[in-house]
């Protein structure tokens, strides 16, 4: 087995698909050499893990983007671990990179197993034009067929593989964006629910120009009430998110995004996301109806020229701060604490808490009340 191994991950050819795929991955082409070099080395470490050498392709691939993924969260450790002069944009963009290197890792990994449900025939003529991008030419003198017979077989392929990814990963290829759901009705997420820690989020997305919805089913049980609704048809939040698909991304960059428009707090000026006139942001003690671990504390933005309104509560803006963001990267599980009010440095404040669900790890955010703009973050671990 040894050396059947060696021989599979070794070849050339091997190797150019291992930095291609890195490169897509990563988007990181000068990485990717050195990605698939260390994927190539933890395999031959590995080599007794692999049964049946006719899946070597596959397992290498798997391997290749777990290394990725290490790779991309280094390069977000050293950015949290960055000195505190850097520039805050700088940070963001790295964040944002960052989704998208995360996003293409799974949308490869959802077409990887997507292919390996193919009859191999058919599998074989996909990956050679639009994975090793060969010509119809180059195809058909490989398989001894004409170059209408590989079109035909591209097209039949194509749709075979639209049907895979439409029955057994429907779910993870329309949170892809591979397909419009056939209906408005909410679809499981992988992201856990950020207050009560013991559900995952579902999404339903709206024809265009209408919304993005996520909710919790277990703390908003009514499927007409979205825990965050993000509105396609306000230019500002469609050009934000139109670039990514997975809800994860969607809600991080909507958070950091939101923390941004909204963390100076009350009385501060903004831009309308609608028209661009400014305008003050309000503030206002809301009626949740005892919806649980909402915050009433609302931050809003109203255009009186063209109607816009775009709010975001106190624990969305706890949310979106880099202590928080790095918290809950820490503990992924996490669930809010009833709000306290307390007195901060001579200044009637309101105290946010996330904890983890596995611990007793917890970051406080501290606001004033009547500006709602963020005083101290901190966090402990009793």
């Amino acid at each position: 087995m040894g050396e059947v191994m060696e021989a599979v991950i070794w070849r050339e050819p091997q190797r150019r698909r291992l930095v291609g795929l890195c490169a897509a991955v990563t988007g990181d082409r000068d990485a990717a050499e050195d990605l698939a070099q260390e994927t190539l080395l933890e395999a031959w470490r590995n080599a007794h893990k692999l049964r049946d050498p006719a899946g070597a392709d596959r397992w290498l691939a798997a391997i290749a983007r777990n290394v990725c993924r290490r790779w991309a969260r280094r390069r977000g450790r050293d950015v949290v671990l960055a000195p505190i002069e850097a520039e805050p944009a700088a940070e963001g963009a790295t964040h944002l990179e960052l989704e998208l290197e995360l996003e293409r890792a799974e949308l490869v990994d959802l077409l990887d197993r997507a292919l390996a449900l193919l009859p191999t025939e058919t599998r074989d003529v996909l990956i050679d034009r639009y994975v090793h991008e060969s010509s119809h030419g180059e195809i058909a003198a490989r398989l001894g067929i004409s170059e209408d017979a590989v079109s035909m077989r591209l097209s039949r392929g194509k749709l075979v593989l639209r049907r895979v990814l439409g029955s057994e990963l429907r779910d993870e290829a329309a949170a892809h964006g591979l397909f419009d759901a056939e209906d408005d009705g909410w679809r499981d997420t992988r992201v856990w629910c950020t207050r009560c820690g013991q559900r995952k989020l579902v999404v339903r997305r709206a024809p265009p120009p209408g919304e993005l919805s996520f909710r919790c089913p277990g703390c908003e049980p009514d499927p007409s009430v979205p825990d965050v609704e993000v509105a396609l048809g306000n230019p500002s939040l469609a050009r934000l998110v139109r670039d990514v698909s997975r809800p994860a991304a969607i809600l991080s960059r909507v958070s950091a995004w939101s923390g941004r428009y909204f963390g100076p707090g009350k009385g501060a000026r903004v831009a309308c996301t609608r028209c661009g006139r400014t305008v003050a942001l309000q503030s206002y003690f809301g009626d949740e109806g005892g919806r649980r671990g909402a915050s009433r504390h609302v931050l809003f933005a109203e255009c009186g020229a063209c109607g816009e309104q775009l709010s975001s509560s106190i624990v969305g803006l706890g949310l979106a701060l880099p202590e928080v963001r790095r918290f809950r990267r820490e503990h992924p599980r996490t669930r809010l604490l009833p709000e306290r009010y307390v007195e901060a440095g001579g200044v009637a404040a309101i105290v946010v808490t996330h904890q983890a669900v596995l611990g007793s790890a917890r970051a406080d955010v501290v606001f004033a009340r009547d500006t709602l703009r963020v005083l101290e973050v901190h966090g402990a671990t009793a």
